[in-house]
Formats: C-alpha cells, structure tokens, sequence
C-alpha cells in the first residue's frame, strides 16, 4: 500500500513540474490559427451578407436569442455596420496574431472573436465547430508559444525556470493537454464506430455516394477516382481503420506506430480537404491531431530530418566539381 501511494504521489509530482506536449500544442496553435484566419479572409467578400446587420440570417431573431439564452457576442452589441466591419477585421487580425505570436492573453481574445461569430451564423461552419471551441477552452490553461513563435525562447527559459518543482500552471497545462488528447480519441472513435454501423461503409462505397454529392464536390477528379470500385473501398477502410487506431495510438509508447496512425489521419483530412474542398475542417482536425504526437517524438524526427539535411549535404559536397587548376599561360604571367 505504501509503495502504491509513493509511485501515485511521484506520477502526481512528475505530471505537476513538467510541461508536455509543447511542441503538439504549438502546432496545434499555427493550424487552428490558420483555419480560422482563411474562415476570415475567404469571407470577406460575403461577409456582410453571411453575418452583418442586413444578413439572411435576422439581426432582430439574431438579438432575441442572445437574450433569451444568455450568449454573449460582440456582434448583437450594435446594428451598425461600422461597428460589425470593426469586430470582423479586428477579429481577423487577433486570428492572425494569436497563429504567429501566442499567448494566453490571445487565446482568450481569439476565442472571444470565435464565439461570437459562430454564434452569430452558426450555419456557416463546414464541422468541427463543437470540437474547436472545446479545445480553444482548454488552450486557455496551455502554453501555445514554447515553438514555433517569436516568444519561444523567452517562453522556453521561464518554462525551465520552473521544472522540476511542483506548479498550478503545469498541472492546468498538461491536464488541457491530455483533455485534448482525449477528445480526439473520442471524436475518431464515435466516427469509426458509425462508420462500422452503416451498410454503405461496411461494403465499402460510402466514399462513392460522398464524391457523388455536388455540395462537397471540389474537384472533379474526386467522382473520378471514386469510380473505381478498388480505391474506394480501399479509402473507405482505411478511414476506418485509422480512426479506430488513435485510442492505441495514443496510449502506446511505440513512437513509430503513433506516427503513422497520425500521419494516417492526416493523409485522411489532405484528401478531404483536396476533394471536398473542406480546408478549415481539415487544418481544425489536423491541429487536434498535431498534439497526440509527443514531445519526445518530434524530437527523434526533428533529429532525424537534422541528420538526413547532413547526408543531403555532403553528399552535394562530395559530387561539386573539383576547382580548375589555372592555365600554364596564367601560371607563367604569375
């Protein structure tokens, strides 16, 4: 009994003076950032009909529910349209700055933005709403900026200054981590066990009916693919099989199996995203992907792409032709 109360009180201490998974949550910044700017940016020529005071969708229906509910939304403050191109830039720019610099101050500011203009057309959204505002929340308790940002090595040294020792902010930080984690395994395995249900997914030819639906039809070569009977099923039980592995993947200490249960999934949302047109959908999903992949696996690949750069370079070094030597005519003026 002893023994089991000591190995839980040094888990407890181990969990509480170190961060984990800042490099996954870096990535899961600049992706999440990313989507979220193009939602902005590829909008702005609609974005007045999809969320201003003269939207499709009823400002007044639009007040009433704020009220009625209690949802909080910079855009139900003011029917002008001044004041809704102020809040749509500004919550453009405060995308763009949380994706390169990082911070908890941003975070909280982004997420504002976020929720106030899913809350004011929440029929705008392609999917993975719910699970982005889920992870936003959580990213409030993390730290967004170790990699990957201007602020890294200042964040890095105040990090370090503090491991070892027991901290309230690497215990918040490592619980948001791992909750995250959590709510991808459940995400992928909820799908896959639907998928498994379906009978068009058990013969293999949902992604036939998928390529076939003119809404999400991006490119014409998807129908085309999708045509054959072998690649399809091929594709759909591969989506199956990738998502039923991210439970495993993410409990097992098998790095190279993690990596490629990720990158399976990864290879899932690029072709969604190339063939439905998905791309905010893709990059959301990829930034929860990005933070299963533990610190200590990114640093054996970033090591291995280090060492794979020196064979690259010295292998151009050893192939570069020799210097010329100098004419007999130079030689003599010499």
């Amino acid at each position: 009994m002893d023994k089991l109360k000591t190995s839980a009180a040094n888990a407890l201490r181990g969990f509480s003076s170190r961060p984990r998974y800042l490099v996954g949550l870096s990535l899961c910044r600049i992706l999440l950032g990313l989507s979220t700017t193009l939602y902005y940016a590829s909008n702005i020529s609609y974005s007045r009909f999809l969320w201003g005071p003269d939207s499709y969708s009823s400002f007044t229906a639009f007040k009433a529910l704020t009220g009625d509910q209690h949802i909080f939304s910079l855009y139900a403050l003011s029917d002008s349209t001044t004041w809704f191109d102020l809040v749509y830039f500004t919550g453009m720019a405060v995308s763009l700055a949380w994706t390169v610099f990082g911070s908890r101050s941003l975070t909280l500011v982004h997420a504002v933005f976020m929720t106030s203009i899913y809350h004011r057309n929440y029929t705008m959204w392609e999917g993975g709403d719910a699970l982005t505002g889920i992870v936003l929340i959580l990213l409030l308790g993390s730290t967004v900026n170790a990699h990957f940002s201007p602020l890294s090595k200042r964040v890095r040294a105040r990090l370090e200054q503090r491991t070892g020792e027991p901290h309230l902010r690497t215990s918040l930080h490592n619980t948001a981590a791992l909750l995250i984690v959590f709510q991808a395994c459940v995400v992928y395995t909820v799908s896959a066990l639907w998928k498994v249900a379906a009978p068009q997914w058990q013969e293999g030819t949902a992604l036939y009916y998928v390529s076939h639906v003119w809404q999400y039809t991006y490119s014409s070569a998807l129908p085309g693919l999708m045509n054959s009977v072998l690649l399809t099923t091929f594709v759909s039980y591969f989506a199956i099989a990738v998502q039923l592995l991210a439970v495993p993947a993410a409990l097992t200490a098998r790095r190279r199996f993690r990596e490629a249960v990720v990158l399976g999934i990864a290879a899932m949302h690029i072709g969604i995203m190339a063939g439905m047109g998905l791309m905010t959908f893709g990059l959301a999903m990829m930034a929860i992907d990005a933070v299963i992949v533990r610190d200590a696996d990114y640093a054996a690949l970033f090591q291995r792409v280090r060492r794979l750069r020196e064979r690259v370079a010295a292998r151009r070094r050893r192939n570069a032709p020799a210097p010329a030597e100098p004419a007999a005519e130079e030689l003599s003026t010499v």
